[in-house]
């Protein structure tokens, strides 16, 4: 019996891989023709250099700190959000890791492009499986429930979100495993599924966990209210095994969860303040899905009156019909994203009730013969097609998804006065989801958001091989491995991943938040684009770039803007290279301490130079070092009217000319403003001399709602600041000169730190005076311990955002290790909960004996 269950089992799993491998038969035809199942954006922003990134560091032994993750930081933590404790990832870590060891290659960036579509297979295989035994339970109807979870799994939800955001199609996973341990409880089964879905999910991806659970316990009290069984528990012990069981997996997770929700609450992103629609329909579920399809084969079941008179049908109709609705409703998807900007990502509650109604609707289909109501329910549904279509023209339709439509209605009109089995109406519906998981595929591919292709990622808009080459060659002449190369391709962060060097800028949506707030609020270092969960580039500030050890500085060619000491390297046909080895070293040790409180009116270049001289700290008791204020001589307006910090452009572009009266000495000009787009429909571009930046349109839920602005330019007697048509508000302007002498006498400094930074530690002898400080540019994280001469210290956050230790007089052995936030507790109380776990479940065995 045994032998034949496994059998069963395997033929079962075989079939459902073949039908994912047919789902997804358009990407395997397109990636023969130069495409790549991952969007253009995000897809290639993020998920595979993520994948690139996590396993080169797990090879090399290095789990939770990376020099290299942007200007260096915990990447356990900031992208858990990811993949780095992800469970339908790590697999395919140990398995590309055991096959490099065997065969002896080394995985790059086109290796895990290639695996894009067979991750994306087997997780659709598992996601197919866990439906159907979540399907099968409530329904005990497993033939029904096959179908049902074919529908689930092959849905546009999957295809969409794993072609452009794959982590998200992890909850197709997660909620009917989570769902069906919660079955388990409410009919006095084993609570052990409960614990151990909600401990993984915790510990794969802890935003989808939110996610995950909010669903459960809607579900869980839906269910306290709607019973299928007549031996279902009473509510109080459901309760109890509930908070008894995930207490026990919180804890079981702890190691990966709470650094990863530390590391959450740590981050920077403004609160969405836009008004919230009550109602929008921004999606076409009939014609041309964005995310929720409404299947033809579904939206029938709604009308056939017979089968509301089963218990289940009801309750799943009634699920997916307030689903459904909630789907328009903006407020419902801001609660299951955090109470933060609306996002579709929750709909998979919904998918799965069309699974359950439908395996209901399989299994009862022999009743439908003979009655009217499925005759009207397609009448009805042809006319809906078109009424939904006519009502939301805005959207583009489908017609593949229409003719199929059309031509499964016909089929089901004769399967209803022909009587045919079963299996001929399962066949026909599976048939239509393949189909249609093909033609939502196409349209993914042809949409706007578009879909990657192999010469795209080959192309200067991503990673052309003309950047690589002369990013080998900087890597080449790099003096220190401490040294950094300021480069990135526009919009594009993560570049230092995908073309693997030591950078200065990377795009997650979880960051270290002091890092954040020095970009933003701080130093207000402009990125070049104004855009949230990222940083990059150094705004061309040759003093940020000496301290934080920038020696390259690569543009393409028609760039004019270069900062000041940056000198000509090398040049190939659309890209030059510049160098500059007057660099700071990672460690200082200074005396001079500057009191962060005094300097936060102070200019940012007076921020800057206290930097430069000593270190900036909460204790420091120097005030702001005085800077050059540049005059004013006249302001001269074109193309706008500025009166009252209200800029109104009337042309296609405005200017403010301002003469200054710059001395001779200076060599970099510091333009500080406020500048903001007032109703601005589009983003818009802030020219200011050679230097350009761009703005978000004043709507933009990627705004950083930090509308101070610094500017460094080549010093000149005039300043020129020009923007596009629009209405903007524009105060507060004032320019300050750097003449660079207070960087040349930091250069001239003995250094009398000789230390070394090695990813998540750093170690060396450093000798002291009575009061200095070891200032660093390790970027500070509530990880870090440091001690000094084996005994610990506390570690401090000094220049806004790195790591720094005061010391004694003398010659000190000092050293610098990192964890995750509250590692140590989180491993051992994960050990203990499994510990419990394992011993709850022995005792419980025994019991039974």
């Amino acid at each position: 019996m045994f032998q034949k269950r496994k059998a069963s089992l395997v033929i079962m799993l075989f079939s459902m891989m073949a039908f994912s491998i047919i789902a997804h038969l358009f990407f395997i035809i397109m990636w023969q023709q130069g495409f790549v199942m991952k969007g253009i954006n995000d897809g290639l922003s993020q998920m595979l250099p993520f994948k690139q990134f996590i396993y080169d560091k797990y090879v090399a032994g290095d789990f939770f700190y990376a020099a290299d993750f942007g200007l260096g930081g915990g990447f356990f933590s900031s992208i858990a959000y990811y993949f780095t404790t992800n469970l339908f990832f790590l697999p395919w870590v140990l398995l590309t890791w055991l096959a490099s060891m065997l065969i002896g290659f080394t995985p790059n960036f086109e290796y895990w492009a290639a695996l894009v579509i067979p991750m994306s297979i087997v997780k659709q295989t598992a996601v197919f499986y866990v439906a159907y035994l979540f399907l099968r339970k409530v329904t005990n109807m497993p033939r029904g429930a096959y179908v049902g979870a074919a529908v689930y799994a092959l849905s546009p939800f999957f295809f969409r979100h794993e072609v452009y955001w794959d982590i998200l199609t992890d909850s197709l996973f997660w909620v009917p495993l989570m769902l069906l341990g919660i079955e388990k409880i409410i009919r006095n089964e084993s609570s052990l599924l409960f614990i151990l879905a909600v401990a993984l999910v915790m510990i794969s991806n802890f935003y989808l966990s939110y996610m995950t659970l909010l669903i459960g316990a809607i579900y869980a009290i839906a269910r306290m209210f709607y019973h299928f069984t007549e031996n279902e528990q009473p509510v109080k012990k459901q309760l109890w095994r509930y908070i008894g069981g995930g207490v026990l997996a919180a804890g079981i997770a702890s190691f990966a969860f709470i650094p990863a929700a530390y590391s959450f609450i740590g981050n920077v992103r403004p609160p969405y303040k836009d008004a919230i629609k009550l109602f929008d329909i921004n999606d076409d579920i009939f014609t041309n899905p964005r995310v929720l399809w409404v299947p033809v084969f579904i939206f029938v079941l709604f009308f056939v009156k017979e089968l509301y008179q089963h218990r289940l049908f009801r309750f799943f109709a009634v699920l997916s019909i307030v689903g459904i609705i909630a789907h328009f409703i903006p407020y419902v998807g801001s609660m299951f994203n955090g109470f933060s900007a609306p996002q579709q990502r929750w709909e998979s509650i919904i998918i799965l009730s069309f699974g359950a109604m439908l395996a209901i609707a399989l299994n009862s289909a022999s009743y439908w013969h003979f009655k009217r109501w499925p005759l009207i329910a397609a009448i009805l549904s042809i006319m809906t097609l078109f009424l939904y279509k006519w009502l939301s023209p805005d959207h583009a339709i489908s017609n593949g998804l229409i003719i199929i439509s059309l031509l499964w209605l016909a089929f089901f009109i004769v399967f209803y006065y022909r009587k045919w089995a079963f299996k001929w109406l399962a066949v026909s519906i599976v048939i239509v989801v393949l189909i249609a998981a093909n033609i939502f595929s196409a349209n993914l591919a042809n949409g706007g958001e578009g879909v990657a292709t192999k010469s795209f990622i080959y192309s200067q808009a991503y990673h052309a091989h003309e950047q690589e080459n002369l990013v080998q060659w900087m890597q080449q002449q790099l003096t220190s491995t401490d040294n950094r190369i300021d480069w990135l391709v526009p919009t594009r962060n993560n570049t230092p991943m995908v073309q693997d060097f030591k950078g200065t800028s990377v795009y997650s949506s979880i960051l270290n938040g002091d890092l954040l707030h020095f970009y933003l609020r701080d130093l207000q270092i402009d990125m070049g684009r104004e855009s949230v969960s990222r940083y990059g580039t150094l705004g061309n500030r040759t003093n940020l770039m000496a301290l934080e050890q920038v020696q390259f500085y690569m543009r393409p060619s028609s760039d004019e803007s270069v900062p000041y000491g940056y000198e000509l390297a090398k040049q190939t046909t659309n890209y030059r290279a510049y160098e500059n080895t007057d660099l700071l070293p990672v460690f200082r040790v200074t005396n001079e301490s500057y009191n962060e409180q005094a300097l936060e009116k102070a200019p940012v270049l007076a921020k800057e130079q206290a930097m430069l001289k000593g270190v900036i700290r909460e204790a420091g008791t120097i005030t702001a070092p005085e800077v050059a204020t540049i005059p004013i001589k006249q302001t001269k307006v074109e193309g706008a009217t500025w009166l009252n910090n209200e800029l109104i452009v009337d042309g296609e572009s405005g200017h403010i000319q301002l003469t200054l009266d710059t001395p001779k000495r200076m060599k970099t000009l510091y333009v500080q403003m406020h500048i903001e787009g007032i109703k601005h429909p589009t983003g818009f571009t802030l020219q200011v001399n050679e230097y350009k930046t761009t703005r978000k349109k004043s709507n933009s839920i990627y705004r950083t709602g930090f509308n101070d602005v610094t500017v460094a330019v080549n010093a000149a007697k005039t300043v020129t600041i020009t923007l596009p048509k629009g209405h903007y508000q524009l105060g507060d302007l004032a320019i300050y000169g750097e003449d660079y002498q207070t960087l040349d006498k930091a250069l001239e400094r003995k250094n009398t730190a000789q230390m070394i930074w090695d990813d998540g530690k750093a170690f060396g002898e450093v000798t002291a005076q009575d009061g200095d400080v070891l200032a660093t540019s390790i970027p500070y994280g509530k990880g870090w311990r440091a001690t000094v001469d084996g005994k610990k210290v506390a570690v401090e956050k000094v220049n806004y955002a790195f790591v720094g230790i005061p010391l004694e007089k003398g010659k000190h052995t000092v050293e610098f290790t990192y964890l995750p936030p509250y590692w140590p507790i989180a491993a051992w109380l994960s050990i203990l909960s499994v510990l419990v776990l394992l011993v709850l479940r022995i005792y419980k065995a025994k019991k039974m004996n």
